[in-house]
């Protein structure tokens, strides 16, 4: 490779990290308060869980959007479907300004994730590709790493907007880094118009070849994701409960997008080294979180933020490790295919998981406790099984 084509890949995937920036500033700004949202606008506690089956929409968006491009098998569909979905991720979380009834809200919120649904297993695929250089795990860290920036700033910004004007303005003042993110994946794709592990595929869909060792991945991220409490149902509960205002519950989300931008480089690095080995730490950290964030109602604000640091530990797994290791778990052609998949499975479990917080944590303390045991020690020993595939 050229030093010509190697600085015009390396720009594109600092592009791509400002795209996620922005973009994060915008979708996670607006999440951050999604369940207190809704609670202001009277909707009830299933109301929380509806919301979080956009996560589920999203996801199912994931698997058609992988498996429409893997048939096309074309550059232009790629970047094509990915331009789209960023548009409709960031361009309908404005109109939240203009809600007045929880379930319109709601809707809103089921839409932006069918946008990101779209564009993120192929974005991912994007990434692998100008990545592959420096090491993937390293590469998705950084990415993480410029994302959660933006996963801070948004949470932060609707939180001092929210004290200052309220939700109509906070949610308005989200337009700008909309506009910013569309215009730098659109610069991207400009630089980097051809993509080499898509044209070199035969335009083809077959779930032949994914191999044992990503259904056991599968398995375990399934049992993960069904155990790892959904920030809908925790900034419901946590304004149900009193335990923090609506600010601060913005403030605890952008703690926890802290913790995930903290942990980006080092975990990416340290998967590089360690290979799957590093997927312990995610199970472990998302059972310490969903616990505490179970008696936060006893134990006080000082426990909710220690929460929200640990529940930001898994979703950096999430975003880096996990992502990396499906790269490293299938061949290039079948990436597409399996980050569908994977999106698919992880959207249904994290939904049905939510909906089963949303009615346990108003029944018992204890259920909702023995539940997250059994769903996450389950998932950390399925993990022994893909190191040994």
């Amino acid at each position: 490779m050229s030093l010509i084509v190697r600085r015009r890949t390396f720009l594109v995937f600092i592009l791509l990290g400002l795209v996620s920036l922005t973009a994060d500033m915008v979708y996670e700004g607006a999440r951050s308060v999604g369940g207190a949202y809704i609670e202001s606008l009277n909707g009830p506690p299933i109301a929380s869980a509806i919301a979080s089956t956009g996560d589920l929409l999203g996801y199912v968006f994931r698997f058609i959007s992988a498996v429409i491009a893997s048939y096309l098998a074309s550059s232009a569909a790629f970047w094509g479907i990915t331009i789209v979905g960023y548009a409709i991720n960031l361009l309908f979380i404005p109109f939240l300004g203009f809600t007045n009834t929880w379930y319109i809200a709601t809707a809103l919120y089921l839409v932006e994730r069918t946008g990101r649904g779209l564009r993120t297993p192929l974005r991912d695929v994007i990434l692998a590709e100008v990545s592959e250089d420096m090491g993937k795990g390293k590469g998705f860290g950084i990415h993480e790493l410029l994302d959660q920036l933006g996963a801070i700033a948004g949470p932060l910004l609707v939180s001092i907007m929210i004290t200052l004007y309220g939700y109509r303005i906070a949610f308005l003042s989200l337009l700008a880094p909309a506009f910013i993110s569309m215009s730098f994946v659109t610069t991207a794709y400009m630089l980097y118009p051809r993509l080499k592990s898509v044209e070199l595929s035969p335009p083809k869909i077959s779930f032949r070849g994914l191999g044992r060792g990503f259904y056991i991945y599968i398995l375990s991220m399934a049992l993960l994701s069904l155990g790892y409490v959904h920030w809908m149902n925790v900034s419901y509960f946590l304004k149900y409960w009193n335990t923090l205002t609506d600010s601060e519950i913005a403030l605890a989300y952008m703690v926890a997008m802290l913790t995930d931008a903290a942990i980006a480089i080092p975990i990416g690095v340290l998967y590089d080294k360690v290979k799957f080995k590093t997927l312990y730490i995610a199970p472990t950290s998302a059972l310490l979180a969903t616990i505490l964030f179970i008696y936060t109602p006893t134990l006080g604000k000082p426990i909710a933020y220690a929460m929200a640091g640990l529940w930001g530990v898994t979703m950096g797994c999430f975003e880096t490790i996990m992502r990396a290791s499906i790269a490293d778990v299938l061949p290039q052609e079948k990436r597409a295919l399996g980050y569908g998949v994977y999106g698919l499975i992880y959207g249904i479990t994290w939904t049905v998981g939510s909906f089963i917080y949303s009615y346990i944590l108003l029944v018992s303390s204890i259920i909702a406790t023995l539940y997250a045991i059994i769903t996450l020690v389950a998932s950390a020993l399925l993990i022994r099984q893909i190191n040994i595939s």
